[in-house]
C-alpha cells in the first residue's frame, strides 16, 4: 500500500482503522527500500506529530512507537520539528496525557539519534529541558530523566550548554522531594562524564562543600548517592577527590547519631564499593579501613539486642545453641530494612576480594571467619551475597594457585594460603546450612564445597559420612531438579578427587545408588546427563563388587536403556555412551555375558552416528585399554573398518579420536584383524604424515609403531606406503617435538623386526639418501638434526655389528676429500647422535670431528663441536680430558671446544643425580678452567662459559655456586657479567632451588653495576628466573631496590647516548636502548608470573613513559605491556587513559617523509598497525567511552579514511583471534 493511501486511512473515522493504518507506517518506514522525498516527508511528520493528539489511545502509542522508524528517514528539519513538538508536549501544565505522550515519544526519539542526527534535536530540545526542570514536579522529573539520557549518549555534543545545565540541576540536590533528588543525582552522574576538567573540579568541589555543609541527613544521603554515582561513571576522574571524601564517609559510618539510618550506612558502603571497584589506584591508602569498616557492618542488625561483637567462634563451640540470628526468635522482620546494610557491607567486601587479588592473603584471615559466620545470616538476599563473597575468595586463591612455591609462604596467593582454610569449620556450617529449608541456600553450599574441593583437590575424605547424607537427601525423588543437578555435580566432584584416599564408595551405595539410579531416568536432560557421569565415576572407585553385584546390573540396565535410545538430547547420548565405555572397563567381569553382548552391537551403532563417533571411539579405546580383556573380537573388525574411513574425514577430532583408538584397539586385538584392514589403515595413514599437522602426524606415526609391534605382516604396507612420506617429513624444518618422537621410534621398531621386505641396510639408505642423493642442497639444519637422530635410533635398535659397520662407514667418508659438504654435516651429526648412547672411544672419532674445526662451512664447525661433546656423553674418560686439553692448548678453536664442552655439560645436567655422578671426578678441573675463561676478551667465548658454569651449577651447585658468587664482587666487568649471565642457565627445570634461593640476591644486585655490560646480563638473568621459577623472584619484589632498579632501566638516559661520525654523517647510538628493551621484557614476564605482587599503579606510569620514547621497538614493548594490563587491571588503565591517548595518536597519526624509504615506510606502517591494536583492546574496556579525549581520538578516526581503513582491518583480525587466543590473548579484552 502507498503512503499516500496510508496517510488517507490515517484520517479515518475508525480508531481500529486508524491504528492499522499507523502499524502499516510503521513497517514500511523500517524497510531499508524505502525513500522519502521531501514533500511525502513533511506529510507523514504532519500525520504523525498529529496523532499524538489521536482520541484513540492505541493509536497515540502506536504513533510514539513509529516515531522511532521515522526519525531514520527524515531530514535534520523534520526530526526538529518532531523533537520540538514532543518538547512542547512535555512542558504542557495542564494534560497530564499530553506529558505521558510527549516524554514517551522524546525517549523513543533520542534512542534512535546518531551522532550525526542529534545536534539538530539537541538545539531544540535542550532549551526547554532546561526550563522544564523548574516547572511543577512531573514536568520537572520527565525532563531530568530526558536530560539525563542526553548527557549519557551525546554529552560531548552538548559542550556549550554544560555549565548551564550543571547550574540548573545541581541546587535540587538539596529538594525536600526524594524522587528529586534521586533523578537529579542520577543526572550528575552522566553530566560528569562528558564535563570538561575544570567543570567537573567545580562540579564535586560543589557537592563536597555542600556535603560538608549540610546537617539535613536526606540531603547528605543524596550527597553520597551523588558522588557514588560519579564514581560508577567516572571513578578515574574522581580518583584524585578520595583523600577527603573517605574519611568524611567514614565519620558517617561510625557517627553513633546515624547508626540506625540504615539509608545512610547503605549509601555509604555503595560509595566504597564504587570507589574499590572504579579508583584502584587511590583507593588503596584507604584499603584497610574499608574492608574493616564492611566487616563490621555486616553484622549490622540494630533490632537484636547484643552484647557486643559477633561471637565467629560460638559456632564451632556451641552447634547446638540457638542461633542469635535465627528465624525461631520473636522478632518479626517484615518492616527490618538494616539487611541493606548488611547486604551493601557484603558486597563491598566482595568487590575488594575481587579486585585485590595482592591482599588475598590477608583477607583469608580476615575475612573468611566473618563471611563463614554469616553463613547463618536470616535473610535469604544477603545469605546469597555472602555464598557469592565466600566462593569469591575461594577462586582467588584457584587463580593464582600457578605462581605459588612451597619456598614462597608469604606470597598472596596458592596453597600457602590454602593452608589457612579451616575445612573443619568450613564443613560444619555448610552442613548445617544445608539442613535449612531454603533451596537456593543449600544450593549455594554444595557450590561452595565444589570450590573448596577443587582448592584442595580433594581433601574432603574425613567429612564425606557427615556429607553423603545430606547429599542422598538432594538427589532423592521429591528434590528440585536445580538442587539435584548441584548434587549430582558435587558427587561427581567427590568421586574423582578422592580416587587414592581411603574412602570407599561401596559402603554409601545402599543409600545413594537407588536415587543416583532414578536421576539417570530422570525426564530433565541435564540430570540424566550428570547421573551418567556420577555412575561412570562409581566404575573406578574403590569397591568391593561381586560378579552378579545387584548395584552393578541396575547400573549397567539404566545406563543400557539411555544408550539404546534415540529420541534424547545428544548430552545424554554422550554421557550413557562414554559410562557405558566405563562399565565394560571396569566391570566386565562382574556384568553377566548377554549384557556384554548386548551392549558391544549398540556401542558400534553409535560409532556410525555422526553425532556421536567421537564419544563412541573414546569409548572403544577405554575399553580397549581395560586390564580386564574384554573381548571385541564380535565388533573389533567394524570398528576399525569404521575408523579407516574416518581417517580421511575433513574433521581433525575425528581423525585425532579415530588414530588414539586404533592404537588402543590394534594394541589389544592385533591378531583378530583381517591384513586387508591393515591395507586400509596404512593407505589412509600415509595420507596424515605432513608437516602442516604435526599432533596428527605424531599420532599416525605412534600408530605405524603399534602395528609394527603387534603385526608384523604390516611391514611390508610400511615400505609401500609409510616410509616414503616419512621421508619427505624429515625433510621439513618444522618437524620436532613428539611427531620426531614417533618417526624415531617407528624407524627403531622397524630395525629391531629385521624383517627381510625391510632390512637395516634399506632404512640407512633410505635416511641417508635424503641428503646424499640430493647433494644437500634442499635440506636444512633442522632437516639434517632430525635424520641423524633417526639414523641413531636404527643404529641402536640394528644390533653391535651393524653399528660398529654404520661408524666406519662414516669416519670413511668424513675422511674423504670429495664428500659433499652437505653430507659431512649429516655424517658429524649421526655421530653425535649414536655418540650420547654408546661408547665410540675405540674407533677414534676425535681426529675427524677436530679436523672438521677446519671447515669452511660455519655450519660444518657447529655441528663438530656439537657431535665432540655428544660423543664425550658415552664416553667421558676418553674424551672430557681431551677437550679440556684441547680449550687450553687451541685458542684458534677455544670458542668450538666451549661450545663441546656446553653439550656435554646440558646432556649431563638433563640426566640429574646420574650425570653428577659421573660427572664428579671432573668437576674441579672443568671449573677451574672456565673460571680462568671468565674475563676472556671475546664475547661470544665468554657467553659460552657462562652457560657451561651455568649447566655445572645445575649438577653440582654447593660447589659451583659460592665460586661464582665470588666473581660477583670481581674487578673486571667481564667476569662479574659472566658470572650473572650464568644464573639463567642454572634457572631450568632441574634447578637447585634451596641453593639458589641462598644467593639469588647477590647476583642481582648487580642490576646496580655501573657497567652496561654487567646490567644487561642481570636483567637477562632476572627475566629467565621469572620466567621459570618465579618463587626465586617473589621474595624480592617486596625489597626496596628490586623494582626501583629496574623500572629506573626504562628511563632514557640522554648521557647514554653518543654520536658516531660517518663521513659526512653523524649517526647517534643509543647504548641504553637494549637495557630498556630488556627491562621492559622483564616487567612484561613479571605481568605474567607475579601479577599479584605487582603495584599496578607504578607499574603502569612506567609503561605510559615509554609510550613516547624514541625508539619503535621500545613503543611496541610497551603498547603489548598496555594491551595486558588493559585486560588485567582496565580499573587501572580507564584511570590513565585520557593520558595515553595522545603519545598514541601522535603515532597514528604520522605521515612518512616524503623521502623514506621503503623499509622505513613498512616499519611505521607496522608500528601503526600495533598502535591501532592496542587502540582496540583499551576501546574495549569496559566505560572507556567515559574517558574524553580518548573516546574523542577513537572517533577521530572515523574521518580519517587511512585511519579507519587500519581500524576496521584490525577490529576484523582481532575478532578472528578472539575464540583462539581468549580473554589474555594480545587482543582480548571485555566487552565495552
Amino acid at each position: 500500500m502507498s503512503f499516500g493511501n496510508l496517510i488517507e486511512k490515517l484520517n479515518a473515522r475508525d480508531k481500529d482503522e486508524r491504528y492499522m493504518a499507523m502499524h502499516d507506517l510503521a513497517a514500511d518506514l523500517d524497510r531499508d527500500t524505502i525513500k522519502l522525498d521531501g514533500e511525502m516527508e513533511r506529510r507523514v511528520v504532519a500525520i504523525i506529530l498529529k496523532h499524538l493528539e489521536d482520541t484513540g489511545t492505541d493509536v497515540k502509542q502506536q504513533a510514539v512507537r513509529t516515531i522511532a522508524s521515522l526519525a531514520k528517514k527524515v531530514q535534520e528539519t523534520q526530526l526538529e520539528e518532531i523533537a520540538d513538538k514532543l518538547a512542547t508536549h512535555i512542558l504542557n501544565k495542564t494534560d497530564e496525557e499530553k506529558r505521558d505522550i510527549g516524554s514517551i515519544g522524546l525517549k523513543t526519539l533520542v534512542g534512535v539519534l546518531t551522532p550525526a542526527t542529534a545536534p539538530a534535536v539537541l538545539r531544540r530540545v535542550t532549551p526547554k529541558l532546561q526550563q522544564g526542570i523548574g516547572m511543577e514536579l512531573e514536568v520537572s522529573h520527565y525532563c531530568l530523566e530526558i536530560l539525563n539520557d542526553l548527557l549519557k549518549s551525546f554529552g560531548t555534543l552538548m559542550f556549550r550548554d554544560l555549565a548551564s545545565i550543571q547550574t540548573g540541576i545541581l541546587p535540587m540536590l538539596s529538594s525536600s522531594v526524594s524522587a528529586t533528588r534521586k533523578r537529579v543525582a542520577t543526572c550528575v552522574a552522566s553530566l560528569a562524564i562528558c564535563a570538561p576538567e575544570q567543570l567537573f573540579v567545580t562540579l564535586v568541589g560543589s557537592i563536597f562543600t555542600n556535603i560538608e555543609a549540610s546537617r539535613n541527613a536526606d540531603q547528605i544521603r543524596t550527597y553520597i548517592q551523588t558522588i557514588a554515582g560519579i564514581s560508577r561513571s567516572v571513578g578515574h576522574r574522581l580518583g584524585r577527590e578520595l583523600k577527603r571524601i573517605i574519611p568524611l564517609f567514614m565519620t558517617y559510618c561510625e557517627d553513633p547519631k546515624y547508626q540506625e539510618d540504615v539509608e545512610m550506612l547503605e549509601n555509604c558502603l555503595q560509595a566504597f564499593e564504587s570507589f574499590v571497584l572504579r579508583c584502584p589506584k587511590e583507593i588503596g591508602p584507604h584499603l584497610e579501613s574499608i574492608i574493616s569498616i564492611s566487616i563490621q557492618l555486616c553484622k549490622y542488625d540494630p533490632n537484636y539486642a547484643d552484647d557486643g561483637d559477633e561471637d565467629e567462634e560460638a559456632m564451632e563451640e556451641d552447634e547446638e545453641q540457638e542461633d542469635e540470628y535465627s528465624d525461631d526468635g520473636d522478632y518479626s522482620g517484615d518492616d527490618d530494612s538494616s539487611w541493606k546494610v548488611r547486604s551493601a557491607s557484603i558486597k563491598c567486601l566482595d568487590a575488594v576480594i575481587r579486585t585485590r587479588s595482592e591482599m588475598l592473603f590477608s583477607l583469608y584471615k580476615k575475612a573468611m571467619p566473618t563471611l563463614l559466620a554469616r553463613f547463618r545470616e536470616r535473610e535469604d538476599i544477603v545469605k546469597m551475597d555472602v555464598f557469592t563473597a565466600f566462593k569469591d575468595l575461594l577462586r582467588q586463591n584457584q587463580t593464582h594457585a600457578q605462581v605459588d612455591d612451597p619456598m614462597d609462604e608469604d606470597s598472596g596467593g596458592g596453597s600457602s594460603v590454602a593452608r589457612l582454610i579451616d575445612v573443619d569449620k568450613i564443613v560444619k556450617a555448610i552442613c548445617k546450612q544445608l539442613r535449612e529449608k531454603s533451596i537456593r541456600t543449600k544450593e549455594r553450599c554444595l557450590e561452595v564445597l565444589r570450590e573448596l574441593i577443587a582448592i584442595l583437590d580433594g581433601g574432603l575424605a574425613a567429612y564425606l559420612p557427615v556429607l553423603i547424607p545430606d547429599l542422598e537427601k538432594s538427589v532423592e525423588k521429591g528434590a528440585k531438579a536445580s538442587l539435584k543437578i548441584e548434587a549430582l555435580l558435587l558427587l561427581s566432584l567427590i568421586l574423582e578427587k578422592h580416587k587414592g584416599s581411603d574412602f570407599e564408595f561401596s559402603t554409601y551405595i545402599k543409600k545413594l545408588g537407588p536415587s543416583i539410579l532414578q536421576c539417570v531416568g530422570d525426564s530433565n536432560y541435564k540430570i540424566s546427563a550428570v547421573a551418567l557421569k556420577v555412575c561412570g565415576k562409581i566404575t573406578s572407585c574403590r569397591a568391593d563388587w561381586q560378579p552378579g553385584d545387584g548395584f552393578v546390573s541396575s547400573m549397567y540396565q539404566a545406563t543400557y536403556s539411555r544408550l539404546g535410545s534415540i529420541d534424547q538430547d545428544l548430552e545424554v547420548k554422550e554421557s550413557a555412551i562414554t559410562t557405558m565405555g566405563l562399565l565394560v572397563a571396569q566391570l566386565a567381569d562382574k556384568l553377566k555375558p548377554d549384557q556384554l553382548g548386548a551392549c558391544l552391537p549398540v556401542l558400534l551403532e553409535r560409532l556410525r552416528n555422526e553425532t556421536t563417533r567421537i564419544t563412541a571411539l573414546k569409548a572403544f579405546a577405554t575399553i580397549a585399554n581395560s586390564p580386564l580383556q574384554v573381548d571385541l573380537g564380535a565388533v573389533v573388525s567394524d570398528v576399525v573398518l569404521e575408523c579407516s574411513t574416518f581417517l580421511r574425514k575433513n574433521d581433525r577430532a575425528l581423525k585425532q579420536a579415530a588414530l588414539t583408538s586404533l592404537n588402543s584397539i590394534i594394541t589389544r586385538y592385533a591378531a583378530q584383524i583381517a591384513h586387508n584392514l591393515y591395507e586400509s589403515v596404512a593407505r589412509e595413514l600415509a595420507g596424515l604424515i605432513a608437516e602442516t599437522e604435526l599432533h596428527l602426524t605424531h599420532l599416525a606415526l605412534q600408530l605405524c609403531e603399534t602395528m609394527v609391534r603387534h603385526a608384523p605382516a604390516s611391514i611390508p604396507l610400511m615400505q609401500q606406503h609409510i616410509l616414503p612420506r616419512a621421508t619427505v617429513l624429515l625433510q621439513s624444518s618444522l618437524l620436532q617435538g613428539t611427531a620426531l618422537g614417533s618417526a624415531k621410534g617407528l624407524f627403531s621398531t622397524l630395525a629391531s623386526a629385521n624383517s627381510p621386505t625391510c632390512p637395516f641396510e634399506s632404512l640407512l639408505g633410505q635416511l641417508l639418501d635424503i641428503v646424499c642423493s640430493k647433494g644437500g642442497g634442499q635440506v636444512t639444519r633442522q632437516s639434517t638434526q632430525s635424520i641423524a637422530q633417526c639414523v641413531s635410533s636404527l643404529c641402536h635398535a640394528a644390533g653391535p655389528k651393524a653399528r660398529e659397520d654404520t661408524i666406519k662407514s662414516f669416519m670413511t667418508q668424513l675422511s674423504a676429500a670429495d664428500t659433499a659438504e652437505q653430507v659431512k654435516l649429516l655424517l658429524l651429526h649421526c655421530l653425535g647422535e649414536i655418540g650420547k648412547e654408546e661408547d665410540l672411544s675405540a674407533f677414534s672419532v676425535e681426529s675427524v670431528i677436530v679436523t672438521s674445526f677446519k671447515s669452511s662451512s660455519e655450519d660444518t664447525k657447529s655441528a663438530a663441536s656439537h657431535a665432540l661433546g655428544s660423543v664425550a656423553v658415552g664416553a667421558m674418560s676418553k674424551y672430557l680430558p681431551y677437550i679440556l686439553e684441547q680449550i687450553q692448548g687451541q685458542a684458534e678453536s677455544r670458542y668450538l671446544l666451549l661450545q663441546s664442552l656446553r653439550q656435554l655439560l646440558t646432556l649431563k645436567a638433563a640426566q640429574g643425580a646420574s650425570g653428577a655422578g659421573q660427572m664428579a671426578d671432573y668437576v674441579s678441573s672443568v671449573m677451574s678452567m672456565l673460571l680462568a675463561q671468565c674475563a676472556a676478551d671475546e664475547e661470544g667465548e665468554r657467553s659460552m662459559v657462562a652457560e657451561c658454569l651455568g649447566r655445572l651449577a645445575v649438577l653440582f651447585p654447593g660447589v659451583v655456586l659460592p665460586q661464582l658468587r665470588t666473581q660477583v664482587s670481581s674487578d673486571n666487568s667481564f667476569a662479574r657479567a659472566t658470572s650473572v649471565y650464568a644464573l639463567k642457565f642454572t634457572i631450568t627445570d632441574h634447578a637447585p632451588m634451596a641453593e639458589l634461593a641462598a644467593c639469588v640476591t647477590d647476583f642481582l644486585l648487580l642490576l646496580k653495576d655501573p657497567e652496561v655490560i654487567v646490567r644487561r646480563a642481570a636483567l637477562t638473568s632476572l627475566n629467565s628466573a621469572t620466567h621459570n621459577k618465579p618463587s626465586l623472584i617473589r621474595p624480592l619484589m617486596g625489597s626496596d631496590w628490586l623494582m626501583p632498579t629496574l623500572y629506573g632501566e626504562t628511563v632514557y638516559k640522554k648521557e647514554m647516548v653518543r654520536t658516531v661520525n660517518l663521513g659526512p654523517f653523524q649517526h647517534k647510538v643509543d647504548d641504553g636502548a637494549e637495557l630498556r628493551k630488556l627491562a621492559l621484557a622483564c616487567m612484561d614476564t613479571l605481568l605474567d608470573k607475579c601479577p599479584d605482587m605487582l603495584g599496578t599503579p607504578v607499574f603502569l606510569q612506567h609503561v605510559q613513559d615509554r609510550l613516547s620514547d624514541e625508539l619503535d621497538d621500545i613503543k611496541q614493548a610497551s603498547y603489548q605491556l598496555l594491551s595486558k594490563l588493559a585486560v588485567r587491571e582496565p580499573h587501572c588503565v580507564r584511570e590513565v587513559l585520557d593520558t595515553i591517548s595522545e603519545p598514541l595518536n601522535i603515532v597514528l597519526s604520522k605521515k612518512p617523509k616524503e623521502n623514506a624509504s621503503p623499509q622505513d615506510i613498512e616499519r611505521q606502517n607496522e608500528l601503526q598497525r600495533t598502535a591501532m591494536m592496542t587502540v582496540v583492546v583499551l576501546h574495549r574496556m569496559e566505560d572507556s567511552h567515559t574517558c574524553l579525549k580518548f573516546q574523542q581520538m577513537f572517533d577521530g578516526m572515523q574521518g580519517d579514511a587511512k585511519l579507519r581503513q587500519l581500524l576496521e582491518s584490525v577490529t576484523a583480525d582481532s575478532e578472528h583471534r578472539a575464540p583462539l587466543q581468549g580473554a589474555r590473548g594480545w587482543l582480548g579484552g571485555g566487552g565495552g
